[in-house]
Parts: C-alpha cells; sequence; structure tokens
C-alpha cells in the first residue's frame, strides 16, 4: 500500500530517518527536514507499506510544474520487487528532474528504464566522498 504521509504520521516519519541514516549515510535527510517535507505545501513523501513497516519510500519536491526527486529508496530486503516503480509511477504526472551519484549504477539504469535523460553534471556535488551528480530529467507523456 502506499500512502502520502501527513504531519500525524510521525511513528512514520521516524521510520523514514532512520531508513534515510541507513541507506544514504552522510548525505541523508534530518529529522526536521523529513518534517518539513511532510509539513509544506511544496513537498511530499510517499511511504510504501507492508505491515505497517515502510519498505520504500519516495521524497518529491513540487514545483508547480515539475517535480524534483529528494530521495527514493527501497529497503534493501524489499528491493527488485517493483517498490520504487510503483512510487514512481505515482508522479508521473509531469517532467520530472533529479541527482543521482555517477557511480550509482543501478539508480541510474532504473532510471534510463524510465525515460529519464542525462541533461547536465555537477561537478563534485555530492560529499563523503566527493562525486559528481548527473541531472536526468525525465518528460512526462502529456498527450
Amino acid at each position: 500500500m502506499i500512502k502520502k504521509l501527513t504531519i500525524n504520521d510521525v511513528d512514520y516519519i521516524e521510520q523514514i530517518f532512520n531508513l534515510e541514516k541507513d541507506i544514504f549515510k552522510n548525505s541523508a535527510f534530518s529529522k526536521e527536514s523529513t518534517e518539513n517535507l511532510v509539513k509544506a505545501d511544496n513537498s511530499f513523501i510517499y511511504a510504501y507499506l507492508i505491515d505497517e513497516k515502510i519498505c520504500g519510500y519516495l521524497m518529491v519536491l513540487d514545483s508547480i510544474d515539475v517535480y524534483e526527486i529528494l530521495a527514493i529508496a527501497t529497503v534493501e530486503e524489499y528491493r527488485n520487487k517493483g517498490i520504487a516503480q510503483e512510487l514512481l509511477d505515482k508522479i508521473k504526472t509531469k517532467d520530472i528532474f533529479l541527482e543521482v551519484r555517477k557511480s550509482n549504477e543501478k539508480a541510474i539504469n532504473f532510471y534510463k528504464k524510465n525515460n529519464f535523460k542525462q541533461i547536465s553534471i555537477r561537478k563534485g556535488y555530492y560529499s563523503d566522498p566527493t562525486e559528481d551528480a548527473i541531472i536526468m530529467k525525465m518528460e512526462a507523456n502529456n498527450e
């Protein structure tokens, strides 16, 4: 089940914060930032739940005519089961932008499979370790 989180979902926000630390280590969102994404009018978080446990999530900034993916992640034991795909499919109504580490080939291949194209590179964007970011864009099919 996919749920759009609200500020009342304190337990889920806590789970996402802990998953962020596990999955993204030094580049994880802080607890305050995670809460702010849920509170703000221009951002949201979708959580993929199995038995009240978050197995994947998607953090999105909504910039009126485009979405920017801030984070998309699946808990390791649930990877390759279509969870990230289901989450991404929820927002394919607008053009979508994202940054991804140049070395993250699995993610890059996932995005390419979903019609994202590389549009630019940000030199030294990531730290720990310092690494370039590939900026990718998917154009919505508004036909």
